[in-house]
């Protein structure tokens, strides 16, 4: 289990990540979408097929049924917090930060009005600058960075041995919207924050619900450290 500092230190680092956003955003985005809307046509059908893949397999687990989804997770919770299991609130915490993630990033959306880089690339907008006058536009911050992160972080954090795995994919991901003309960078790396954000705050928020040998026992390994 990790230690709490952990999560302490990742969601710091979440939050510090919006000068970062910031400087993406003003330095780094157009001429690297301009850059990969000249010279990224290789990159292109690969990153189409991994979308593709995705998007199916998250069709046909979290946006079919949603509720039916949500309330799965809710029961493993409570089974595997009767049962005493070391990991029971994973299941609560995954069903939170699906839920927030998404909420949290279309009122963001909603707000910044910023438009996607085939947008302006097709004259649709006149750049990808924040809280365009005219048109309704969502591009930041990016929902499939911030959904991903919010689905895979919760493992990615407790479980070593997938890490690279799941990391593996969050990234294809957020260079694949990138490489599309779907966001840009800044977008992206304001998505999988949120969901970094959200995966550290609920993990730290439902840690009073784990069994009390498990608390104890994460609590003593660190004060060893």
């Amino acid at each position: 289990m990790p230690p709490i500092r952990l999560y302490g230190r990742l969601l710091l680092a979440a939050l510090l990540a919006l000068p970062v956003v910031l400087l993406l955003s003003w330095w780094v985005d157009e001429p690297l979408s301009k850059l990969l809307h000249w010279h990224g046509e290789s990159l292109r059908p690969f990153f189409t097929g991994v979308m593709r893949l995705h998007d199916a397999l998250i069709d046909t687990v979290v946006m079919q049924q949603p509720l039916y989804l949500w309330l799965g997770l809710l029961c493993l919770f409570c089974i595997t917090r009767l049962l005493r299991q070391r990991h029971c609130t994973i299941w609560l915490v995954a069903v939170l930060t699906l839920v927030s993630s998404q909420a949290v990033r279309n009122l963001l959306a909603v707000y910044f009005n910023r438009p996607r880089p085939f947008q302006v690339f097709s004259q649709v907008a006149p750049d990808g600058g924040f809280w365009q006058v005219v048109g309704q536009f969502d591009a930041f911050p990016s929902g499939h960075a911030a959904g991903t992160a919010a689905l895979l972080l919760p493992w990615t954090l407790r479980f070593p041995k997938v890490r690279p795995w799941l990391l593996s994919w969050l990234g294809l991901i957020c260079i694949g919207r990138v490489v599309l003309e779907y966001h840009w960078l800044s977008d992206v790396v304001a998505g999988a924050s949120i969901g970094l954000m959200l995966t550290c705050g609920w993990e730290l928020g439902t840690r009073w619900l784990r069994p009390s040998s498990t608390v104890e026992a994460a609590s003593v390994a660190a004060g060893a450290t």
